[in-house]
């Protein structure tokens, strides 16, 4: 790859983003981090009104199929790996394959034949692979309520024994079909993140451009 990189053209979901990839780093309570923010969008540090237990990333697309801009954004938070809340969600991983597969009993309970039809079709599980990381992201569409103002929303972990990078939050508003669904924008940002080791890199700034740390 090039070392002076102006730009990146992304195509993703139709649509055409001009951005400068920067990485950021982030560090909350035990796990140091870099993603790759190639939307320009927000950074939320630790701080003091969440106890310095979450961060997270939001931003805004442009997409090109749209006259409209939407915005999806997650939650971050450290865990340990074999903390039990990281190992009760929909996602439950085969232990012959390694394959993340949806486990609709374990997160929803008992089901009725017409409640698995709905939730299956109202939910999705995805593989993850980071740069040093792996895990799962599943997504949830809301069958009740407004429907004016159904949400899709995603959990998602990274595991790096003995820790684990987890997070959510909204990616879709269902009354804009397929033009709001900004799953795979999340899952760009969200398998950019590299986990770093504990001591912080001489020389190496909380944020700085993809292209200067590969000269």
């Amino acid at each position: 790859m090039m070392k002076n990189v102006l730009a990146l053209l992304v195509l993703c979901c139709g649509s055409w983003v001009w951005a400068e990839p920067i990485a950021t780093t982030l560090e909350i309570q035990q796990c140091r981090m870099r993603l790759i923010d190639i939307y320009n969008g927000e950074i939320l540090k630790p701080r003091i009104e969440n106890d310095f237990k979450y961060g997270g990333y939001s931003a805004t697309v442009k997409l090109s199929q749209s006259k409209n801009s939407y915005r999806f954004g997650f939650s971050l938070s450290c865990q340990s790996n074999d903390d039990p809340i990281v190992n009760s969600r929909l996602a439950q991983q085969n232990p012959k394959t390694g394959v993340w597969e949806k486990d609709l009993e374990k997160w929803f309970g008992k089901l009725t034949s017409e409640d698995r039809r709905i939730l299956d079709k109202a939910t999705r599980v995805f593989n993850l692979k980071a740069p040093n990381s792996s895990g799962y992201a599943f997504t949830e569409e809301a069958t009740t309520g407004d429907e004016f103002g159904r949400e899709r929303r995603m959990i998602f972990c990274l595991f790096h024994p003995p820790k684990a990078i987890c997070g959510g939050g909204v990616v879709g508003v269902l009354r804009d079909g397929s033009k709001g669904d900004l799953t795979q924008h999340a899952l760009k940002i969200i398998q950019s993140i590299e986990f770093l080791p504990d001591a912080s890199p001489e020389g190496v700034p909380a944020t700085t451009r993809n292209s200067e740390l590969q000269k």
